[in-house]
């Protein structure tokens, strides 16, 4: 179910929402409908879920499936698109994922228990933290290593 509605919400914030990842693929709105709610036996294919991500620059689906299998994403730095202005946007980043972690551990904590739902919340938020931190890091040493 966590990735169904991973996938629902990926879609719903992409520039032009459905219709726009109907057209990329080729399908029908009613088609693009049953895949994303998995109508009629239809679902989406990796390689489709893969293509979405590429085509508007996210990484939710690759994200989720790393977490539910254990893993964190973290993408490879791009050493050419590095410059100081660049990693001081990344650790802005890094800041902001912490932050939206520990309110989340904050509001949990409130009645003096966290709930199973607090608990998916927190763990999908602690692992978009780490690697944030991971890949400002990474990109860091990818453009200040001696060469």
């Amino acid at each position: 179910m966590a990735m169904k509605q991973t996938i629902i919400g990926m879609i719903e914030n992409i520039p032009g929402g459905k219709s726009a990842v109907a057209g990329f693929l080729g399908f029908s709105e009613a088609e693009l409908n049953n895949r994303l709610y998995q109508t009629k036996g239809q679902r989406f294919k990796d390689e489709e879920l893969i293509a979405i991500q590429q085509e508007f620059g996210l990484t939710d689906y690759t994200e989720e499936l790393c977490r539910l299998t254990g893993g964190c994403f973290v993408p490879h730095p791009e050493a050419d698109r590095l410059d100081n202005v660049e990693i001081s946007v990344l650790q802005l980043h890094e800041q902001s994922a912490r932050g939206l972690l520990f309110e989340a551990l904050e509001k949990a904590l409130a009645d003096g228990e966290i709930t199973s739902d607090e608990e998916d919340t927190i763990r999908k938020l602690l692992n978009k933290h780490l690697a944030t931190t991971q890949h400002s890091i990474e990109c860091v040493i990818s453009l200040n290593k001696r060469q």
